[in-house]
């Protein structure tokens, strides 16, 4: 239990009294002026705030109202930075609906934030709060397991939310929208493999794509050569895995398909292979994971294992809203279906 929720309202003077400084000094730090605050000073008052759970005054109205007031509000946090989320057609596409489908249901996003916001202890006590939110969606979820801050802020978030849904992968053992990334791995390379390919290369991100890669070729007895996997940068995917597939195709010329761990890396190659004078499906095919709009529009069309980002936001706002209405203690997560839907990219038959 928040440890605040048991004691009187923490105000400016009890922060002041604790860091050892004026209340003006405070306020100045709350409000970034008018005057400066040197950086010893300032590290006081915010270690101050973080132990105190100090939160500003215009939530007081809300305390003494209680829980009633947030029980419509969400909050949103991201792993990663805006360059894993915002610029990714696939997850901005999923915030976007995450938006769309709370004003349809008459809930209210009340803030939206990438999880190393929450090391400034005024704005996590302001927002992560049960008299601010009823509910936490978590989306970019294994990318706040790589952040340093995660051990200490993450226990304190679910010490203070009851309701907290993670997309596509669990951490903390909470309840998911579970995307398998291993599953829809297996979907694209196993299809490959029927078609004849036996050197398939692998555009990869860091996560379980690898292992399911891994699992289909051991499936079919083809070896596993970890020269023709390259992992390409989240926060520079497409010119990432162009370079990395020019260089693929100049130390691996032997390859005859490439397995992308997503839309842009798969779009991204077929552009290199095009400069390379290699045709596709012809000379190399290719399949991919998130089935986004540009998969049915570049040409060839791309050939992408079908991820329902609209399913996927349908599942969490039934879960959110189920948790309001009837309180479950241990939730089931969900996983969510998935299917390869072929098109032009994937043709060529090679033995």
């Amino acid at each position: 239990m928040d440890k605040n929720n048991n004691r009187e309202m923490v105000t400016q003077d009890d922060v002041a009294r604790q860091a050892g400084v004026s209340r003006a000094m405070v306020s100045y730090v709350l409000n970034n002026g008018p005057r400066n605050v040197s950086a010893e000073t300032r590290r006081r008052i915010l270690d101050a705030i973080r132990e105190l759970g100090y939160r500003p005054n215009q939530h007081a109205q809300r305390l003494t109202r209680g829980t009633h007031a947030a029980r419509n509000s969400i909050g949103i946090i991201a792993g990663g930075t805006g360059a894993n989320l915002i610029e990714r057609p696939y997850y901005s596409t999923i915030l976007a609906n995450l938006f769309d489908q709370a004003q349809q249901l008459n809930q209210h996003i009340r803030f939206f934030s990438f999880f190393d916001a929450l090391s400034d202890p005024v704005f996590f006590n302001k927002n992560i709060h049960q008299e601010e939110i009823s509910s936490l969606v978590v989306l970019l979820p294994a990318l706040i397991l790589n952040q340093p801050e995660q051990e200490r802020i993450f226990p304190q978030i679910i010490e203070r939310i009851d309701t907290i849904l993670c997309l596509e992968k669990s951490i903390y053992g909470l309840p998911t929208v579970i995307l398998d990334f291993a599953g829809v791995a297996q979907l694209a390379v196993e299809h490959l493999i029927k078609l004849g390919h036996k050197r398939i290369a692998f555009l990869s991100l860091s996560d379980e794509r690898l292992d399911g890669y891994k699992r289909t070729l051991a499936m079919y007895n083809l070896a596993f050569d970890p020269t023709i996997v390259r992992q390409v940068e989240g926060s520079n995917m497409l010119a990432s895995a162009y370079e990395q597939t020019v260089s693929l195709i100049q130390e691996s010329p032997d390859i005859t398909a490439i397995f992308a761990a997503n839309d842009e890396a798969a779009i991204a190659a077929m552009a290199a292979l095009k400069d390379m004078g290699l045709a596709v499906p012809q000379d190399i095919a290719i399949t991919s994971i998130d089935n986004t709009e540009a998969a049915a529009f570049v040409r060839p069309a791309l050939t992408s294992v079908n991820v329902p980002r609209h399913k996927m936001v349908d599942y969490a706002f039934q879960f959110l809203l189920s948790q309001s209405v009837h309180r479950v203690s241990e939730p089931a997560s969900m996983m969510l279906p998935i299917e390869l839907v072929v098109r032009d990219s994937c043709g060529a038959k090679r033995t």
